[in-house]
């Protein structure tokens, strides 16, 4: 088993890292348009950077490193699934990237820099 170690035990500190922000991280300034991006991709309207792959979880929301983050992002998921598979939403149901929904509380799309 030792022939598999080719050198000495590497240790990475993370908090000793540039631009680690933690387990529990909230996002910085600057990070807008980054998060944005993230969180309105299960729309894919027009030019879309999700291509058919969804993200959840708590780094694609409002709420960076929370489980409230999470518990939001994946109802955003699994309605882009479904809109990228032909469905729809039950009209007295709308999801969240219904237009109905979706103009009212997407995030704001800042100039561009």
């Amino acid at each position: 088993m030792a022939e598999l170690f080719i050198g000495e035990p590497l240790s990475i500190i993370w908090d000793d890292q540039p631009r680690f922000i933690g387990a529990f991280k909230n996002n910085l300034p600057g990070d807008y348009r980054i998060q944005r991006e993230l969180f309105t991709a299960f729309k894919e309207d027009g030019v879309s950077i999700a291509n058919g792959a969804f993200l959840a979880g708590d780094d694609i929301s409002w709420t960076g490193g929370w489980s409230e983050g999470a518990i939001h992002a994946g109802p955003n998921a699994a309605w882009g699934v479904m809109k990228h598979l032909g469905g729809r939403s039950f009209g007295a149901n709308p999801g969240p990237g219904d237009d109905v929904i979706y103009e009212k509380m997407a995030p704001v799309k800042l100039p561009e820099s």
